[in-house]
C-alpha cells in the first residue's frame, strides 16, 4: 500500500512515491486527506506531474532493478519511457549516507557511446550532460533519500528532441 503521508519524514514519503511511480504501481493514497498537516507534507509529492507522468507512461514494461548493493542498501531502477528515454530512480535504503553511483550502461545498452542528458524529476532542473562512460550518481545520498531522473541520449542532428519524461512533466 502506498504510504505517502504516513512515513517518518517527507524524504521517506518522496522516496516511497517515486519507487511506486517507477514500477508503474497504482497510486492509491492511504492517509487521511482531511488532516491538513499530512496533506501539506504530501501535496508537493503527490502533485509532482513528472512523477505522475512516469507512473502513467507505458512503453512496454514497468521499471526494473538495474543496480543493487546489499552491503549499503543502494538500489537503482530504470523504466523505459519510449524513444530511448528512461526514468531512473536511485535509492539509499541503508542507514548511512552513501555515494550512489550507477553505470549508464546499466540503464540502456542501446545508447552505445553517446552522452546522456539528464533532468531531475524532483526539481525539474536540467543537469549537466554525462559523457560516455561516466556514471550517474548522487554524492552523499542520505539514508532513505532518493533521486529520480529522466535520462536520454545525446543525438546529433536531432534538434528539438523532447524526451517522454519531459513531455509528461510539461503536460
Amino acid at each position: 500500500m502506498l504510504e505517502v503521508g504516513n512515513l517518518a519524514s517527507a524524504v521517506e514519503d518522496r522516496s516511497h512515491f517515486a519507487a511506486w511511480a517507477v514500477v508503474s504501481s497504482p497510486l492509491i493514497l492511504s492517509f487521511n486527506l482531511s488532516d491538513p498537516r499530512r496533506m501539506d507534507r504530501a501535496w508537493p509529492i503527490i502533485s509532482n506531474r513528472a512523477l505522475l507522468g512516469v507512473n502513467q507512461r507505458w512503453a512496454g514494461s514497468p521499471g526494473r532493478r538495474v543496480g543493487f548493493q546489499p552491503q549499503n542498501g543502494f538500489q537503482a531502477w530504470a523504466k523505459p519511457m519510449g524513444n530511448l528515454t528512461y526514468a531512473v530512480f536511485l535509492l539509499n535504503g541503508g542507514e548511512q549516507a552513501i555515494n550512489a553511483l550507477l553505470p549508464i550502461r546499466n540503464i540502456s545498452g542501446a545508447w552505445g557511446h553517446a552522452g546522456v542528458c539528464l533532468q531531475d524529476l524532483f526539481t525539474g532542473e536540467s543537469l549537466p550532460t554525462l559523457e560516455p562512460g561516466q556514471d550517474l550518481g548522487i554524492e552523499g545520498l542520505q539514508p532513505h533519500d532518493s533521486g529520480m531522473f529522466c535520462a536520454w541520449p545525446v543525438v546529433a542532428g536531432r534538434k528539438g528532441h523532447r524526451p517522454y519524461c519531459r513531455a509528461a512533466a510539461a503536460a
